[in-house]
């Protein structure tokens, strides 16, 4: 064999993954969201990159419904032999604070592959909702003694604590209701609920378009696809998160050579300039990195909100 074809093929052995019984090269990206969601879009650009590298089909698997907790605790309780992959985001860290009994541990039962991305949050409300920002809206509803609602993906999750937590800091009765899926854009868009807390990718279009009405953006600075929505902090508002995030993980239990291959896969396929081009038309940031850093993330997040919990006497409902 000639020295760059065997250069070559060792590269392609370092990262590929070891077989596995059978001889099945099929790995699932197990997703709580449904299709055309932000969590199933980023699972899809990934896959489509990181197959060839590990030598695998890597086919996206939508698991929705209970707050995310259905698609982790099947790949908590998933073989760990590299075949079974969670794409997932900052809700992670939020499993179980306000006391839900979880089949699994959110920390115990996975391994971190790594960060994928960062992504600033936006609120959204139906276009009918007085006042052009969140200050007046919040502002306007106090006046009138008007409860708000709000529109979200379940107890616990860092979208419903950033709202209690603006709840105490403006004294306005502002109720959840509780959306297994995406329809909670629709019933925004439909004057069913208030507003809610929603991705830039997911929300933008409907915004240019009037749909929607954008109240405010987390980020620290104000987004170029929404020059004219201010941030929150702008608004006189602290305690929000600037951004989510978007990560990869294993089951517990998988081999330290299966987790740095799928870092390794990872981290290149965020290096690519095609994927990383898809990622910003998503407003999602690539965050390539290390194991240890999502590990650290997810406990620094944890910690977070059970202060957000605590500081702000967040019960479930």
């Amino acid at each position: 064999m000639k020295w760059k074809a065997w250069v070559a093929a060792s590269a392609i052995a370092a990262t590929a993954l070891p077989a596995v019984a059978q001889g099945n090269q099929v790995t699932r990206f197990v997703s709580g969201s449904t299709a055309g969601g932000g969590v199933d879009t980023i699972s899809r650009i990934l896959a489509e990159s990181m197959g060839p590298m590990l030598n695998r089909t890597i086919i996206v698997e939508n698991k929705p419904g209970a707050g995310y907790t259905i698609a982790t605790d099947f790949v908590a309780k998933s073989k760990p032999d590299g075949n079974t992959v969670l794409i997932t985001f900052n809700v992670h860290p939020a499993f179980g604070l306000l006391g839900s009994k979880l089949s699994f541990d959110p920390v115990k039962d996975f391994r971190a592959v790594g960060m994928i991305a960062t992504t600033p949050y936006v609120i959204v409300a139906n276009p009918n909702l007085p006042g052009s920002n969140l200050k007046e809206a919040l502002a306007l509803a106090k006046t009138q003694g008007r409860p708000l609602n709000y529109g979200s993906i379940g107890m616990g999750t860092p979208q419903h604590l950033m709202i209690e937590r603006l709840k105490t800091q403006t004294g306005v009765d502002i109720r959840m209701i509780h959306y297994k899926s995406v329809t909670v854009m629709t019933d925004v868009i439909s004057g069913i609920v208030d507003f809610s807390v929603l991705t830039p990718s997911s929300s933008a279009a409907q915004v240019k378009s009037g749909r929607l009405k954008a109240l405010a953006v987390t980020s620290a600075q104000r987004l170029p696809e929404l020059p004219d929505t201010p941030t929150v902090k702008e608004q006189g508002y602290e305690g929000f998160v600037s951004d989510g995030w978007y990560a990869m993980m294993l089951p517990a239990g998988t081999p330290p050579n299966i987790v740095q291959a799928y870092n390794k896969a990872l981290n290149d396929t965020l290096n690519l300039p095609a994927v990383r081009e898809r990622l910003s038309k998503l407003n999602a940031t690539p965050a390539p990195g290390k194991p240890e850093a999502l590990d650290r993330l997810n406990r620094d997040d944890a910690q977070l909100w059970r202060k957000v919990i605590a500081d702000n006497k967040i019960v479930a409902e």
